[in-house]
């Protein structure tokens, strides 16, 4: 209690079937999850991750707003020639900006948070010109349930196969 206010710890939990949002007692932390990646935050507050599409490092931006991974040209320049990756369609996007853009969405084997949770083989639209990485819903709607905690900035996820 705090000046005769109960402080309560909400929890939004999103997996591939739900989403909930749970009141939990006390402090909740990244630990009662499977695993736990560092999150860096800038001042403006936005949150970076490191992934690794097969043996290629980058930082993406969390983006619960964007329906996939998102890939710059240039990442996807280094990641195209790994075994495995295949064009699967084209999809039409409207960007941050409100403009559609016509995108190449690819299969890759092996996408990894963290230090060592592979997330297996999952969909990648890639950007023709500028743009960041952007680590979208698909993405972690395969590692889900997840939970975004700012302080220390971590993803909390269940589900990912270690390696």
């Amino acid at each position: 209690m705090l000046l005769g206010i109960k402080l309560l710890t909400f929890v939004l939990t999103v997996s591939p079937a739900s989403i909930a949002l749970a009141e939990l007692p006390g402090t909740v932390s990244a630990e009662l999850f499977s695993f736990s990646v560092p999150l860096s935050q800038s001042g403006s507050g936005s949150m970076t991750v490191i992934a690794d599409i097969g043996d290629v490092e980058s930082e993406f931006l969390l983006d619960t707003g964007a329906s996939m991974v998102t890939v710059s040209r240039e990442l996807f320049e280094q990641v195209r020639d790994q075994a495995g990756t295949i064009k699967v369609r084209q999809v039409g996007a409207r960007l941050a900006s409100g403009k559609l853009q016509l995108m190449d969405v690819y299969e890759v084997q092996h996408f990894s948070l963290g230090d060592n949770c592979d997330l297996g083989p999952l969909e990648i639209a890639v950007l023709e010109r500028g743009g960041r990485n952007l680590l979208g819903m698909n993405a972690l709607q395969s590692a889900a349930p997840f939970a975004v905690f700012t302080f220390p900035p971590a993803l909390a996820i269940s589900n990912c196969q270690t390696h």
